[in-house]
């Protein structure tokens, strides 16, 4: 998976509009950045990348870091 697609998967869970995250993003920024986006999103990662937690999601400061965790 490339980074562009997992930056759009990230914007598709977060509901931002597209093209508008980068891995520089810091997710205290993002509005949409909450304890149930975090668990929407492990869920939508289960399938890829079933070994990413929740505690390890909530503890990312940027969407690079989120990107990092994706196979």
């Amino acid at each position: 998976m490339t980074v562009e697609e997992k930056l759009q998967l990230i914007e598709q869970v977060l509901q931002a509009e597209p093209n508008t995250l980068t891995e520089d993003t810091r997710l205290e920024n993002v509005l949409q950045w909450d304890s149930l986006t975090i668990l929407n999103l492990q869920i939508e990662l289960t399938v890829i990348s079933p070994d990413v937690s929740f505690d390890a999601l909530h503890d990312c400061k940027t969407v690079g870091e989120i990107c990092e965790m994706i196979a």
